[in-house]
C-alpha cells in the first residue's frame, strides 16, 4: 500500500508539471500600469509620432527606422550597426538608456527589472493583438 502510494505521489508530481504551464515572465497587467510612464512620449495604438516614435510592432524592429520621426544621431547609429529591439536589447536600454546609448534623446532615467519585464510583457500583448499598418 505504501509503495502504492509513494508512485501515485511521484505520478502526480510529475503530470502536474506537464499540465501546468510555467508562467510567463512579466505581468501584462502591471506592464500596462508601466506603460502610462511612457505614453506622454510614446503611442502604442496607431503608428502616430509624438516627442518620441511610435510603439506599435516594437519588439523585433531595428532601432531608429520609425518613418517620419527624427532620431538622435546616436540612435539612428544604433540602428545602423544593426541594433534590433528585442526583449534583451529593450531591457537593457529601459534599465538606463543613456548608458546603453550614449546621446540618445530619450529623456528618461530608467526602470527597474521588474517593471521592464512587466512592460515588455504588455508590449508583447498589444503588438499581437494589434498589427501595424505601415
Amino acid at each position: 500500500m505504501r509503495r502504492l502510494l509513494i508512485i501515485s505521489m511521484l505520478t502526480l508530481s510529475l503530470t502536474s508539471q506537464v499540465l501546468i504551464p510555467a508562467q510567463a515572465e512579466g505581468d501584462a497587467v502591471a506592464g500596462a500600469k508601466i506603460y502610462l510612464k511612457c505614453r506622454s512620449c510614446h503611442i502604442l495604438e496607431q503608428p502616430t509620432n509624438r516627442m518620441g516614435p511610435h510603439l506599435m510592432q516594437l519588439l523585433g524592429r531595428k532601432a531608429g527606422s520609425v518613418e517620419g520621426f527624427q532620431y538622435s544621431p546616436a540612435m539612428t547609429e544604433a540602428g545602423k550597426t544593426g541594433l534590433i529591439w528585442d526583449e534583451k536589447n529593450l531591457k537593457a536600454f529601459l534599465t538606463s538608456p543613456k548608458t546603453m546609448i550614449p546621446g540618445t534623446s530619450m529623456r528618461f532615467w530608467g526602470l527597474w527589472e521588474g517593471q521592464i519585464d512587466d512592460l515588455t510583457a504588455y508590449l508583447r500583448e498589444q503588438s499581437q493583438m494589434k498589427p501595424a499598418e505601415d
